[in-house]
């Protein structure tokens, strides 16, 4: 089980701005704050040597790049393939996040594909796998929400109505 870092509000404070803006300088956030830069910078090394933050990336619109169909990928993996299997699939860029999974499926891989025939060629590659036993795909019709942000609040999102 993973540790989970002790964050104080100030950590958690510097978190929420990099949520809103990672692009703003330690100045702004600082100024937002209310506390020195240099006290916003030490505390952002500090959580980055610590794996708290883990990079900056910036957010792309995956449709204006091409990549206009998203599908849930349930695969069946022969026992003791899981990680091989995983691996091997994780390194194709369409591949965008893979889980372990409990149920009639090992593995979830969500992926983002060109089209209805670029995602036929990957199901149909996936299952030339010898350790893949079956699949079962779902496309997504419609993104109702997607945020790669991390909550750092360290209040239960909802409970805040019932207290």
């Amino acid at each position: 089980m993973r540790r989970t870092s002790n964050l104080d509000d100030l950590d958690r404070a510097i978190l929420e701005e990099l949520n809103a803006d990672a692009r703003r300088s330690h100045r702004e956030i600082a100024h937002h704050l209310k506390v020195s830069p240099t006290t916003v910078s030490a505390r952002v090394s500090r959580m980055e040597t610590q794996g708290v933050i883990r990079g900056y990336i910036p957010v792309l619109d995956d449709e204006q790049l091409g990549w206009d169909l998203w599908a849930a990928v349930g695969i069946r993996i022969s026992k003791g393939r899981l990680r091989e299997v995983e691996e091997r699939l994780a390194r194709d860029p369409r591949a965008y996040a893979i889980y372990d999974v409990t149920g009639d499926n090992d593995a979830l891989l969500i992926g983002r594909f060109r089209d209805r025939r670029d995602l036929d060629r990957f199901v149909k590659h996936a299952l030339q796998d010898p350790h893949v036993e079956r699949s079962n795909t779902q496309v997504v019709l419609n993104r109702v929400k997607e945020d790669r942000r991390v909550p750092v609040s360290r209040r239960t999102p909802g409970r805040e109505a019932a207290e």
